[in-house]
């Protein structure tokens, strides 16, 4: 090989590995930042009772050790809460009535056997404060259906220390670094970084900080990123528990009426717990609701049960399949039943457009955002307040 190739392939040779050791150098120092700690959601909960803010602490997978550090600081002037999954993220406190004073507690993919035991921890330990209860039942993923214990839950603040683990081997930590869906998000960061108005203090808030800088959202709100994705776009929990959604998409009516149809396929996901189990909901999930609800409202409170909104037409694309229809169906039968023996109403928003939803108002097939939750609970209101709410299933 001629010297001038040497020296080419050389240059080559240390250009690439100055590449990747600033690959894995910025990935691993990401990596810390994204699988959060104790302290970064202690700090995150801190500024958002401070500032009323936008935020949340790392990973948003697990937002459980961050809601109950707010939880316990909003209980002195909250008298409602929103228990369940992802599907309830987005009722914000202006969809409750006069005087109800609300904070969203609902988790990502958190089973309707963790709500259970949630409610019961209200029920025995926050009743003198909590007096409305809001929870959902989520059979479009499933999560109704889990056969799950009912597990004795904590909602009371976490301790700082709480939850940490150790960090994985290095080896896997450099391979993880290296990997696409880490490089991909390596490159969302530094386009952020570049964008950004300082992009050097934005460098240091993504990388060496604990969070980025404050800065305010397009509605006015001031918000700060405690995560190192998706930066500056005003994402997380809001003051009252409920979640943003910055940043993303709405559908229009072409594009719902497409998954409306593709979801009442047997193969899709919002199928295939109905056709599993038949439609028949977890016996002991739905005891264990049904007694507390009764025992919280012995003590003064009010409780109230959510199926949750679907983009307009879906529900009905899915009674088309006779299996669905049957199963669902059922699944609606035993809920009437189970609220008119606890005295409970359980809200049928699954078919949104009874209460004017629109397609533009939902970020996917199965999440609403606050304006048809406002649709659907405006209306259950005005018919209560009317004496048209009964025990039982409750749609107009």
């Amino acid at each position: 090989m001629t010297a001038p190739a040497q020296r080419y392939l050389l240059t080559v040779l240390a250009l690439t590995a100055g590449v990747l050791t600033a690959i894995v150098g910025l990935n691993l120092l990401l990596g810390e930042r994204a699988a959060g700690s104790p302290q970064t959601t202690l700090a995150a909960s801190r500024w958002q009772q401070a500032s009323r803010g936008v935020t949340y602490a790392p990973p948003y997978t697990d937002s459980r050790p961050f809601k109950r550090l707010r939880l316990a600081d909003r209980l002195p002037e909250v008298n409602a809460l929103v228990l369940g999954d992802s599907m309830m993220m987005g009722i914000t406190a202006s969809e409750f009535p006069q005087g109800a004073r609300a904070y969203n507690f609902s988790l990502t993919a958190n089973p309707t056997a963790l709500v259970a035991g949630e409610f019961e921890y209200v029920e025995r330990r926050l009743s003198d404060r909590i007096r409305l209860v809001l929870a959902g039942l989520d059979w479009p993923i499933g999560m109704l259906y889990l056969p799950l214990a009912v597990p004795a839950v904590d909602l009371g603040p976490a301790s700082p220390s709480a939850g940490a683990s150790p960090a994985p081997p290095w080896p896997g930590r450099l391979a993880d670094a290296l990997s696409r869906p880490k490089v991909v998000s390596l490159l969302e960061a530094l386009r952020y970084v570049i964008g950004a108005p300082q992009p050097v203090r934005a460098f240091q808030g993504t990388f060496l900080e604990v969070s980025g800088p404050e800065y305010r959202c397009p509605d006015g709100q001031l918000a700060r990123d405690f995560d190192v994705v998706r930066r500056g776009i005003c994402l997380g929990f809001r003051y009252d528990g409920s979640w943003t959604f910055a940043g993303e998409r709405h559908l229009d009516a072409a594009r719902a009426a497409v998954l409306a149809r593709a979801a009442a396929a047997p193969s899709s996901k919002f199928s295939q717990s109905l056709r599993a189990t038949g439609g028949q909901p977890a016996a002991e999930v739905l005891r264990r609701l049904g007694d507390t609800a009764a025992r919280f409202g012995e003590r003064g409170g009010y409780a109230i049960f959510l199926l949750p909104p679907l983009i307009p037409g879906m529900e009905r694309e899915m009674l088309r399949n006779p299996e669905a229809r049957s199963s669902l169906m059922r699944t609606k039968k035993i809920l009437d039943d189970w609220a008119k023996t606890h005295a409970v109403t359980v809200i049928d928003a699954g078919a949104s457009e009874r209460y004017g939803c629109l397609s533009e108002e939902f970020l996917d097939e199965n999440h609403a955002y606050p304006a048809c939750h406002a649709r659907v609970l405006g209306r259950f209101w005005r018919d209560r307040d009317a004496g048209r709410v009964a025990p039982g299933l409750y749609h107009p």
